[in-house]
């Protein structure tokens, strides 16, 4: 059998498109940049059914979370079940990105929603039925946490085959959106149904959209690309993976710029919780005001994204942080909610777009055959970096205020962007963007 050659393009005999958008464009001529990307492909539909999925997942997660504390009333719990979907991504990423560079990206999607599907489906039976206690709840969510984890860079290096070249940022900006809005969306409903309906609905309707993803995904048409060699060793591809990004300055030091950000700037979302005590005293309105405005900056920023050639994303993150960094100074010592509400909104702008302008840098960069194991790397510090962060700033917070706290980190994030930028300047030479 002669082996499909390695384009990375997808089979367009039965594309998915979305009328409506498509004559709005030809009547006005004109369609926002960020929105081009879901018309005439099949990253719409893609996007549409990954957006239901995530605001079941959230939904999901506020009941799994509310299920624990009427039952044990312990934070302690509570970091378990968070760890349950935290850990599974530390472990098994890199194995991850092996088996997105080496097996059928859209059959792994789609087998893992199916098996996610069922297991919301398993979680509302026993809690019907009286039979979901602690265990289950937190074993089933680290079962499902690990199947997110293992297909996370598979989902992720779909996007550069269903996308061209010039639509690849605005396609990762939606993403980006995606979930920002499945974060406001999936925990509102999720309430509503605890209070106005019964939990089980939750674990339900969660099931019920990931199997909608699921026949989405069917619908597909992606040609993954075969190697033409034969596979290594799981170790060795690994290795290999690494080797590119030691080999490879510009990569490593967006990476690293990403981990120093996501540590001291994206983990102050984390910690809005301490900082709206603080701005709004004995008022719980002001925690819903934080984040929603985080999240309000967040989905703005990915909308209004505009296309940029790799060199100028190599410069643009280290500035998005430092402007995110500035944002959290200025939330942390606002006396003014107004204020307050208006940094989160630039923290959560500045820290989506720093995101998205490095992940789509290593999307661009990246040679096909590696956009697994890379991506698998970039998600490994996205998940990982504010989590660290805010355990560090949060010990410090304790002791001397989360003001000062933040005061410090930012300075010491600063301290590093000068020691860093001669390295940037030198590798932006070096840049290469792949086909």
């Amino acid at each position: 059998m002669v082996p499909i050659p390695n384009t990375g393009k997808i089979r367009q005999e039965n594309p998915i498109t979305f009328p409506l958008c498509d004559t709005v464009m030809n009547r006005t001529g004109q369609i926002p940049t960020s929105l081009r990307v879901l018309t005439g492909t099949q990253f719409g539909s893609f996007c549409l059914g990954n957006g239901l999925s995530l605001v079941g997942t959230w939904m999901q997660r506020i009941a799994c979370g509310w299920l624990i504390w009427e039952w044990t009333q312990s934070a302690f719990w509570l970091g378990v079940l968070a760890a349950g979907d935290l850990l599974p991504v530390m472990l098994i990423g890199p194995f991850a990105g092996v088996a997105a560079d080496r097996w059928d990206r859209l059959r792994q999607n789609i087998r893992a929603q199916a098996v996610s599907a069922l297991l919301a489906l398993l979680m509302a039976l026993l809690l019907a039925i009286g039979r979901l206690g602690l265990l289950e709840v937190i074993a089933l969510t680290t079962l499902q946490g690990t199947l997110s984890a293992a297909i996370q860079p598979a989902r992720l290096a779909m996007v550069r085959q269903m996308v061209g070249r010039a639509d690849l940022g605005a396609a990762v900006a939606l993403n980006s959106v995606t979930v920002n809005l499945a974060r406001l969306i999936g925990p509102a409903l999720a309430g509503m149904m605890i209070v106005r309906l019964d939990i089980i609905w939750v674990f339900a309707v969660n099931a019920a959209v990931t199997a909608l993803y699921v026949l989405i995904l069917g619908r597909l048409s992606l040609a993954f690309p075969q190697k033409l060699s034969a596979p290594q060793p799981f170790l060795r591809e690994m290795a290999e993976g690494f080797r590119h990004v030691v080999a490879t300055p510009a990569l490593w030091l967006i990476l690293l710029v990403m981990l120093l950000g996501g540590m001291i700037v994206r983990s102050m979302l984390e910690l809005i919780p301490a900082i709206a005590v603080r701005t709004y005293p004995g008022n719980a309105m002001g925690l819903a005001l934080l984040t929603g405005s985080a999240a309000c900056g967040a989905i703005v920023s990915g909308l209004t994204i505009r296309p940029r050639s790799a060199v100028r994303l190599l410069y643009d993150v280290m500035v998005l942080w430092g402007l995110g960094a500035g944002a959290a100074i200025l939330m942390t010592w606002a006396t003014i909610p107004g204020l307050a509400v208006a940094a989160a909104a630039l923290l959560g702008a500045a820290t989506t777009r720093g995101l998205i302008s490095t992940q789509t840098f290593v999307q661009i960069t990246t040679p096909p055959d590696l956009h697994g194991r890379i991506l698998s790397l970039h998600g490994l510090i996205a998940r990982g970096s504010p989590a660290l962060g805010a355990l560090v700033i949060g010990f410090f917070a304790d002791r001397i205020g989360i003001a000062a706290a933040t005061l410090i980190a930012a300075a010491m994030l600063t301290f590093c962007f000068l020691l860093l930028a001669p390295l940037v300047r030198g590798a932006a030479s070096t840049v290469e963007e792949t086909d």
